[in-house]
């Protein structure tokens, strides 16, 4: 079970990267941005 996870988390990843890729500049931009603010997020909405 778990190398079919471990496949699947990596499949995931590729489809992502690729997903990226081919998105326009700007969903690039946004992406970079939202993912900048990631570790602010909890803090942010959660306390």
């Amino acid at each position: 079970m778990f190398k079919v996870r471990k496949i699947a988390g990596i499949f995931v990843l590729v489809a992502l990267l690729a997903a990226y890729m081919r998105s326009s500049e700007s969903t690039k931009r946004y992406v970079k941005h939202l993912l900048k603010q990631v570790p602010y997020l909890p803090y942010r909405y959660f306390i």
